[in-house]
């Protein structure tokens, strides 16, 4: 039976890892975007000392004003999403009450599928808990948990210290720079949203890079295809990361929030707000949403069957 095409749109506005040590690895150059001599599953990010501009004139009202940001160092990033295998894993043995996600067809079931239906909260759970498995010193602090660990929870009294070794949440920023991998298109694989795709050639140029509404919301819900894919099935972007369109949109640490035009060296968004920006699009959305440069944020009655994450650890 085909599935209502209407819900989402209602709400668009709204692998496994191993032990490492969590000191620098001065034998890898912060050039390369490669981190096949670092931490096991994760990508070094080249952000030091480099800058881009974030944001689309382009695109929605929410991507201007277009700005300057600029890092100080570099980053970790994983190489694809956090899968259904690695977060109940770590997540059962690190976070004391947790319950397994609501994960099951057709939405995308298997332990290389990404770990979706999962709050910001359950997302820094989750980083803490990497965080204490692999001996580095926890990023996030906060007062109280508000639901089930894993089951969209809530956290009161958040704070993020970013001066920690440990894992978190990517600013957007950071996010979108990865993402980016150097290009200055809509899209990272050298192409412009308008009027892109609008060929059956280009609609398959964007299949192969993307899990997105060709080739998951399209079908019906007993289809394969039909919701979440395989982590990493889709071609990776230049800094050798997948899925970084489409698949599932990814939490970033955030609070949703208009632009502004100073420059900015390593920004970590407002200081407070009513939601958390998501990055990256989904299986379900066209396009256009699946560019670098949009973002969204989660509402009160967002699917959480289109939200997953990574996460990234700084450079020592």
């Amino acid at each position: 039976m085909r599935r209502d095409k209407a819900l989402l749109f209602a709400v668009i506005l709204s692998p496994l890892l191993l032990f490492f040590s969590c000191g620098k690895d001065s034998s890898n150059p912060a050039d390369t975007g490669n981190g096949n001599d670092g931490p096991e599953g994760m990508v070094l990010i080249p952000a030091g000392g480099s800058s881009f501009q974030m944001g689309s004139a382009n695109g929605s009202s929410d991507e201007q004003t277009v700005h300057y940001v600029s890092f100080t160092r570099d980053f970790w990033m994983d190489e694809t999403e956090v899968t259904q295998s690695d977060f109940e894993d770590l997540m059962s043995g690190y976070c004391a009450g947790y319950a397994t996600p609501d994960w099951h067809n057709p939405y995308g079931l298997g332990d290389d599928y990404p770990a979706y239906r999962v709050s910001w909260g359950d997302a820094v759970l989750y980083c803490n808990a990497r965080s204490r498995r692999d001996g580095c010193d926890t990023a996030y602090t906060y007062t109280s948990i508000t639901g089930t660990p894993g089951n969209l929870c809530e956290l009161e009294g958040i704070s993020c210290d970013f001066t920690k070794d440990g894992y978190r949440l990517p600013t957007e920023a950071e996010w979108e720079f990865a993402c980016r991998a150097g290009t200055i298109t809509d899209f990272y694989w050298g192409k412009n949203s308008d009027p892109y795709p609008e060929t059956k050639t280009d609609t398959t140029e964007v299949s192969s890079n993307a899990v997105w509404y060709a080739n998951s919301w399209a079908y019906d819900s007993d289809d394969p295809e039909y919701g979440t894919h395989r982590t990493a099935t889709k071609a990776a972007n230049g800094y050798l990361l997948y899925d970084m369109s489409g698949n599932v949109y990814e939490w970033c640490y955030d609070w949703y929030g208009a632009y502004g035009s100073d420059s900015l060296v390593d920004p970590t968004g407002p200081s407070s707000g009513s939601w958390h920006v998501v990055r990256g699009g989904s299986w379900g959305n066209h396009a256009f949403y699946l560019r670098s440069s949009n973002r969204t944020f989660s509402s009160p009655s967002y699917e959480y069957f289109f939200i997953g994450f990574r996460v990234v650890r700084p450079d020592r």
